[in-house]
């Protein structure tokens, strides 16, 4: 999986993600990744986690959130959390880069899966402007990591009884959760 350093980056959204605590590094208590995200009009889909709290500490910036049906900012020393099975969305709220840790507890292999396997797709030009997979795509990977986080809409229910059809098409596709010599690793940090 994932190691502390690993730098991934999106080009599409415009965003740059710097692991600092894995699930093997922690015992499995924390993920924890650093993202640095410019300024734009770019939106993290609505979703929640079924298993896992989420922080948002503020380092740098201003960072917009959805959590439930509050919406709110949150700047530089601030810490917002969202508990677990809550939908929530975030966004740079401000001018200038936003710098958030997040903070999942407990850790799980999935996040980082997901993270890995997301950035990758962005830098190889394969998502849709908007940020989001392609529904055959999607299916694949938000199967393979369902214990980690689900998107909101379609609703849950519909993704319960159509991603593992469509999951099982985008394999026979070639789409994968994780790809063969699969690197989204862009360098290291600090």
């Amino acid at each position: 999986m994932l190691q502390v350093g690993t730098v991934l980056e999106s080009p599409q959204t415009r965003e740059r993600l710097v692991i600092r605590s894995t699930a093997e590094t922690s015992g499995g208590k924390l993920f924890q990744a650093e993202l640095t995200a410019q300024p734009g009009s770019y939106v993290v889909r609505s979703h929640f986690h079924p298993s896992q709290e989420e922080s948002f500490v503020v380092l740098e910036g201003t960072y917009g959130y959805k959590i439930g049906d509050r919406t709110g900012v949150a700047r530089a020393g601030e810490t917002v959390v969202c508990p677990v099975g809550v939908a929530h969305s975030q966004w740079n709220a401000g001018p200038g880069v936003m710098r958030i840790y997040y903070e999942h507890r407990p850790a799980l292999e999935s996040a980082e899966l997901f993270f890995d396997t997301y950035f990758r797709l962005s830098r190889e030009g394969r998502l849709l402007p908007s940020g989001d997979m392609r529904i055959l795509q999607a299916a694949v990977l938000l199967t393979a990591v369902k214990d980690f986080v689900r998107i909101t809409s379609p609703p849950p229910w519909l993704q319960a009884l159509a991603f593992p059809p469509l999951a099982a098409i985008g394999r026979a596709r070639g789409y994968r959760a994780r790809y063969a010599g699969h690197d989204a690793v862009t360098g290291t940090a600090g």
